[in-house]
């Protein structure tokens, strides 16, 4: 990820209030003060700005983010062809399994989910949109990193910590090389409870007109569940198909 020299810490604090509003869902002005690491009379005029603009709501002196984000995330989300064509693919793929479908991109060096899709109420883990993942410990993430150019993989193993997640997630370069090799052999990705305990995840490239790696799909769901030949071959073969499906449509967008 690309860092400036000389960061704006207006700004810096600005965004700083922000995502600490996004993660805490209402916090009072000394409490972000605290968690933030600057004055209250700062944060203060920060809120207030945020509040005259329309980013922020005070309820009785506690703060939430305002609704005029849910625009910015959308518009954001929207100015890839690949949300717009994937994310029908994605609710068929998943209609009427105990999974969760997925649809990643890469972006500053980390996944970001662009959409997720409940295939039934019986999976409660979380869908929301916009959430970032490493790459080196997903389905979606290691199939980026499998069929990404050799300059842009190099960039990209350069600015990751490879974090352990569990006793599962590959935390070596050289380790990580090898799965991304066996992952390009065979096609598919497969997350063996590296990201969280108990959760498994099988997923795929996909490729724009020009044949470069745009993002990837996957299926999500506990590892109860995928196991076998279910796991193996049978969301293998569905994940395949709905690439073929996007593939094509985005060549013709």
């Amino acid at each position: 990820m690309d860092r400036t020299n000389a960061p704006v810490e207006s700004i810096t604090t600005l965004l700083s209030v922000v995502e600490y509003l996004e993660q805490a869902d209402k916090a009072g002005v000394t409490e972000i003060a605290d968690s933030v690491g600057v004055s209250k009379s700062t944060v203060h005029n920060h809120l207030t700005t945020l509040r005259e603009r329309g980013y922020v709501v005070n309820e009785d002196g506690r703060y939430r983010l305002g609704l005029r984000f849910l625009r910015i995330g959308e518009t954001a989300r929207m100015q890839t062809d690949l949300f717009e064509i994937a994310r029908p693919q994605i609710e068929s793929l998943v209609e009427g399994l105990d999974v969760v479908g997925n649809l990643s991109a890469e972006e500053h060096g980390e996944g970001v989910y662009l959409y997720r899709s409940r295939g039934s109420d019986d999976v409660r883990f979380s869908t929301r949109a916009g959430e970032r993942h490493d790459l080196h410990c997903t389905a979606t993430g290691k199939s980026i990193l499998a069929h990404a150019s050799s300059d842009r993989l190099e960039t990209l193993l350069e600015s990751m910590d490879l974090v352990g997640y569990t006793e599962n997630t590959i935390t070596e370069r050289e380790k990580l090389l090898d799965e991304l090799k066996r992952v390009r052999d065979r096609g598919v990705a497969f997350d063996e409870e590296e990201y969280g305990p108990g959760l498994r995840c099988v997923g795929v490239p996909v490729f724009g007109s020009d044949d470069a790696v745009i993002g990837a799909i996957s299926l999500s769901g506990p590892a109860a569940d995928m196991k076998g030949e279910w796991y193996r071959e049978t969301l293998r073969e569905r994940l395949l198909v709905t690439k073929n499906r996007i593939e094509v449509n985005l060549r013709d967008y």
